[in-house]
């Protein structure tokens, strides 16, 4: 009679066992061969530094009667040769990431835990398990890069769209050529006055003449000027450098190198001063990392849970030669320390686990 009932139990447990479903995940370090036909393999980031430097090119063109400028004109602000030259207006730090190859991981799951649910940047880096309420937008915006146009637009920096006169044009000599010019100019500028000075009522009466009028007098006046002054032109021009930050290199190294005569240069071309990017990392209070599981030797009911990453502070430092262009404060992934999740924490198919895509950190844990 006992083991009669002893098997009806064991029956009974064993019904009651076979109807609720097996939900689990295991993670786990990823081998050099691991196949990805029984599982999922996701990365932790290293974090880059993103460095964008905005420059000014200036060019200036002497004109050809500017050794007449305070003879005829009394003007002393005038270009004497012509140059160009080079100068850093500031930098903007930001980050972004590139998978980890030291830090790869291998997801195997039963059933329909919330491990299994994984949600990958295009190039392997785990960016959260289960975030099917996360838009697209939303992502999109987490991968901004911002990067400025570089300016394409030139001016013409010749004088050949100057419109010299006939009187102008038989000078025999530069001299009586750039006076004729003065006078010219001293003949626009009377324009101007009379046409300021002058009755309202004898104006062109149609709309806007009158603006169209003392515009092309000043454009004119322009023109003849740069005879004298010369022309000026600036370009603004946007380089994006990246940095890999590597705890085991020296804080302070070389990014990119400036000439004040040809701008960026490459960092092995000595014409240029360097720039130095610095990276202190804070890691007073780094915790140490998880120690490596050896898989062959891990027991058969032993599982992991997620591997996350929690990143150190460090402070970013883009330097001019002695010049202090920008300072920031920044999360480094592979300056932290690596860490697990309980296991049975996502066996849950209704939690979520966001991540930063750029650290490695865990941004939310949630139940939907």
């Amino acid at each position: 009679m006992k083991n009669i009932f002893f098997l009806i139990m064991l029956f009974i447990l064993g019904a009651c066992s076979s109807q609720q479903p097996i939900s689990r995940a295991d993670f786990s370090l990823a081998k050099e061969d691991q196949s990805i036909s029984d599982g999922i393999i996701y990365n932790l980031p290293s974090t880059i530094i993103k460095v964008e430097i905005t420059a000014t090119e200036t060019v200036e063109k002497k004109g050809p009667y500017y050794r007449y400028s305070q003879r005829f004109l009394n003007l002393t602000d005038i270009i004497t040769e012509d140059k160009t030259y080079w100068t850093i207006n500031g930098a903007k730090i930001s980050t972004s990431s590139i998978p980890d190859p030291d830090r790869t991981f291998y997801i195997t799951s039963e059933g329909t835990p919330s491990g299994a649910a994984v949600n990958l940047t295009p190039d392997g880096i785990l960016k959260g398990l289960n975030l099917s309420g996360i838009t697209k937008k939303t992502l999109e915006e987490e991968e901004v890069e911002l990067r400025k146009p570089e300016s394409t637009d030139k001016e013409d920096m010749s004088f050949n769209d100057i419109p010299f006169t006939e009187e102008q044009l038989i000078k025999t000599s530069s001299a009586a050529t750039a006076e004729e010019v003065a006078a010219e100019i001293y003949r626009l500028r009377d324009a101007r006055r009379r046409l300021i000075e002058s009755d309202m009522q004898k104006l062109p009466p149609d709309n806007g003449a009158y603006e169209r009028l003392l515009k092309e007098i000043d454009r004119l006046e322009s023109q003849y000027l740069s005879l004298f002054r010369g022309k000026r032109q600036t370009t603004s021009v946007t380089k994006t450098f990246t940095f890999l930050p590597d705890p085991g290199q020296p804080a302070n190294q070389v990014l990119c190198r400036f000439s004040s005569q040809k701008g960026f240069t490459n960092t092995i071309d000595m014409s240029g001063t360097p720039v130095y990017i610095e990276v202190q990392a804070d890691t007073k209070d780094k915790e140490p990392d998880l120690p490596q599981i050896d898989q062959t030797q891990k027991e058969e009911k032993e599982r992991s849970g997620l591997y996350y990453c929690r990143p150190a502070k460090a402070t970013v430092k883009i330097i001019d030669r002695t010049v202090l262009l920008n300072e920031k404060e920044i999360l480094v992934g592979q300056f932290g320390s690596m860490h697990q999740l309980p296991a049975s924490l996502l066996d849950n198919p209704d939690t979520a686990v966001k991540m930063d895509s750029k650290t490695g950190a865990i941004l939310e844990i949630k139940t939907k």
